[in-house]
């Protein structure tokens, strides 16, 4: 994958928040060290994931995996899971760059659920490892949806690059980025614990 607009804005938008948890979420001696290695990491890491296509909706959540592998790999010590987890939800909800996102979701209203399920149409034909391929059931009403994801790019990368163990701590932002937009979410499967799929189950709560 090239080094492009997209790619940098993702590292120079959250390098701060990643930058200011290593020290409070962690217990990194020197974070301005470790994130000047992560960056180098970084862009290492996006050389060896193959080009996205255009409009593919998922180039955030790659570009966001391979932020925070570069930042483990950089770091003077090994984290549990939890503190993991913890230290990646405060450093991207804590950004105003993921507030901003989470609130401009099409996916309650009638043209945002058909560009949706047009895209779950498109994942079919993907063969690109590092995205994702998923599919899209309406609820009872348009502010309920379920998307069934059948291959995760995450896993594979988190994987190929030996981190297979945090996997989880990713998996768990998706209840945040929900909270983010007045949505409550769940969950039974995930591919990361052993599932066939993940389902992801949506329902937006409107605010009068």
């Amino acid at each position: 994958m090239r080094y492009g607009f997209i790619q940098r804005l993702m590292w120079t938008g959250f390098k701060g928040t990643f930058r200011k948890q290593l020290s409070k979420s962690f217990d990194e001696r020197n974070p301005a060290e470790v994130m000047k290695n992560a960056r180098k990491k970084y862009r290492k890491i996006l050389s060896g994931v193959d080009e996205f296509e255009k409009g593919d909706r998922f180039l955030m959540n790659i570009l966001s995996c391979a932020m925070l592998s570069a930042v483990l790999l950089s770091t003077e010590k090994k984290y549990s899971l939890e503190e993991v987890r913890v230290y990646y939800r405060r450093a991207m909800c804590g950004n105003f760059l993921m507030k901003a996102a989470a609130k401009k979701s099409r996916a309650y209203t009638a043209k945002g659920r058909e560009l949706l399920k047009s895209q779950s149409k498109e994942s079919e034909k993907n063969t690109n490892p590092y995205s994702w391929k998923f599919s899209v059931e309406d609820g009872e009403t348009l502010n309920q949806y379920t998307a069934t994801f059948h291959t995760c790019g995450v896993c594979f990368l988190m994987t190929k690059l030996g981190l297979k163990e945090y996997i989880p701590a990713m998996c768990s932002l998706d209840y945040d980025m929900a909270a983010l937009n007045n949505t409550e979410f769940s969950r039974e499967f995930t591919l990361a614990g052993g599932g066939k799929y993940c389902d992801c189950h949506y329902n937006h709560i409107a605010i009068n």
